[in-house]
């Protein structure tokens, strides 16, 4: 929820009153996008990009 919260700006209550499915996609849509951040990092370190 703290990446919620810091990257997206949403208010802790924005989450927690969600239902199970929707908790649920946004769980999975947040892990995708922190491998994609981690993915970008690494190629700009290994100069791919």
């Amino acid at each position: 929820m703290y990446f919620l919260f810091r990257e997206k700006k949403w208010k802790p209550t924005d989450y927690k009153d969600m239902g199970t499915g929707e908790k649920r996609i946004v769980h999975a849509f947040m892990l995708e996008e922190l491998e994609d951040r981690e993915r970008m990092k690494e190629e700009i370190e290994n100069g791919q990009v």
